[in-house]
């Protein structure tokens, strides 16, 4: 096949990698945002409904109050006095979201109350939720409405007032804001366009956020929430178009049974999955630049080899500088998995470390460990499980060091520890660490062990490169030894070439 198809069919094939992988995380990062964004309007769906609760049960101490002071008078008639007023007042004060506290006769007309009076008499005998008491309810809480008094927006909740016979003379009514169930719970939305409804189980609206006023009177008994999800389950997530807004959203409600509600809290899909949206774009833009980088890159590649031996080898020399510069630009001071410094930030702080040694007249003690077996996990289980591996190793590492020791992470499955202190105690320091970590490691029981090599160098040494050289050829030795095992630098294995000093044993 010519060379040239090659290059093309390669191409072809790495495009078609690119592209699988691209989908495969941005797939995986949605599903994440969806569960994220589930598990957030069930929150909020919780808390919305514990505060209910609480401000439905003090509202109802409230009213017990109210209708134990008609027991104590003897009559209705006889609460219409500023000593009653006083305590329906005092009562009210303890109702978390409560504006008004009334009384009201069999007929609806008004007897007492806390609320703004107004010069003309007030009634609510055509008030639904005045008939619904009147013809037996025991609780009953109203949908949103506006105030007779004053056009502002409330919902009320209401009880009997039942003479010494048991039949009701009247009701004991209080308003409650809206905006009390509602509007603070929007506010953990985290920036996302969410809203708060709490609906009565017959559709009514009793509270909403945002935007009440412009839904008051509507119901929502044809929607999917009361349709298809209610009669399932009493506590659920999912996916509707408002019947009320038009508005797609996710979300999450709980149905309160003994209040007769039903806690609803969504959020907007384009909402939910904008920053989604906008880090896949930015991803996949960058995966399209990167990769057609890479492929003109292995088109005049393919090209130049054509032209002889001196282009080749131009083109590997621009791979090569491009490969290195690539590695430069991405690689992290601090490596994401483990949080141990990477090879860069390690030899940084190791310098500092030889430079502190050698004015204090300490060893630095390096132990070149090397994972067993991690291959075989990443083939077997999977990339996910052989994360779960180096951060379980690394952790080990960290238990075994004492403060002022440093471990960092220069390669897939190979870490460095530098140990400093004095002769001759720093050799056994160094041997018990690497004792100790290889046998914590194996007893993970994952299938995976380690082999360390240890070199020992005077704290003033000049050369990091040769030490961690030297640590490196103890711990192939320590492999060829059986793995699972530590090996120590002799000064008559190898010469540390790159200094005066001699490597201390």
């Amino acid at each position: 096949m010519p060379r040239h198809l090659n290059a093309l069919l390669a191409a072809g094939l790495a495009l078609t990698v690119v592209i699988a992988m691209t989908v495969h995380i941005v797939w995986q990062d949605r599903k994440s945002t969806a569960a994220q964004m589930e598990a957030l309007a069930a929150d909020m769906a919780k808390v919305v409904e514990a505060h209910v609760l609480h401000t439905t049960k003090g509202a109802d101490i409230a009213l017990r109050q109210a209708t134990s002071l008609v027991d104590e008078a003897g009559s209705l008639e006889a609460v219409r006095n500023h000593t009653h007023w006083r305590r329906l007042r005092d009562a009210l004060a303890n109702v978390d979201g409560g504006e008004t506290l009334w009384l009201f006769d069999a007929k609806g007309e008004a007897v007492v109350g806390t609320g703004r009076q107004m010069e003309r008499p007030l009634n609510i005998g055509d008030r639904r939720h005045f008939q619904a008491v009147m013809a037996g309810a025991d609780f009953v809480i109203s949908p949103a409405l506006r105030s007779r008094l004053d056009d502002r927006i409330l919902f009320t909740i209401s009880r009997p007032i039942r003479d010494w016979t048991g039949e009701i003379i009247g009701i004991a009514s209080t308003g409650m804001k809206t905006e009390w169930l509602a509007n603070f719970y929007a506010l953990m939305s985290f920036g996302l366009d969410t809203t708060i409804t709490i609906f009565r189980t017959d559709g009514d609206i009793v509270a909403r956020s945002p935007d009440l006023a412009s839904h008051i009177g509507r119901n929502n008994r044809t929607g999917q929430l009361f349709q298809e999800q209610l009669p399932r389950s009493p506590v659920g997530i999912y996916w509707s178009r408002s019947v009320l807004d038009g508005k797609e959203r996710l979300a999450a409600y709980r149905l309160i049974p003994d209040l007769n509600l039903v806690v609803y809290a969504g959020i907007e899909g384009d909402s939910a999955f904008a920053a989604w949206r906008t880090r896949s774009l930015w991803f996949v833009a960058e995966m399209a630049l990167t990769t057609t980088l890479v492929l003109l890159l292995l088109l005049w590649g393919a090209r130049m080899i054509r032209q002889g031996h001196r282009v080749q080898m131009r083109v590997l020399e621009a791979e090569s500088t491009a490969q290195q510069l690539d590695a430069e630009l991405h690689q992290a001071r601090r490596d994401p998995l483990t949080g141990l410094p990477a090879r860069g930030l390690f030899l940084e702080l190791a310098e500092g470390m030889r430079q502190n040694a050698g004015k204090r007249g300490l060893v630095l003690a390096f132990l070149y460990v090397d994972l067993d077996g991690f291959k075989a996990v990443n083939d077997r289980h999977g990339h996910h499980e052989g994360d779960k591996v180096l951060t379980m190793v690394a952790e080990i590492m960290r238990r075994m060091i004492r403060d002022g020791d440093l471990i960092g992470r220069i390669g897939g499955d190979e870490f460095v520890i530098c140990l400093p202190g004095h002769i001759p105690d720093i050799k056994t320091v160094a041997t018990g660490v690497a004792s100790r970590i290889i046998g914590e490691v194996r007893d993970l029981g994952l299938g995976v062990g380690c082999s360390i090599g240890i070199a020992l160098t005077a704290g003033d040494c000049g050369d990091l490169a040769c030490s961690l050289r030297l640590a490196d050829a103890a711990m192939y030795r320590a492999k060829q030894m059986g793995k699972g095992a530590w090996s120590i630098h002799e000064p008559s294995q190898e010469p540390c070439l790159s200094c005066d000093n001699r490597i201390v044993a």
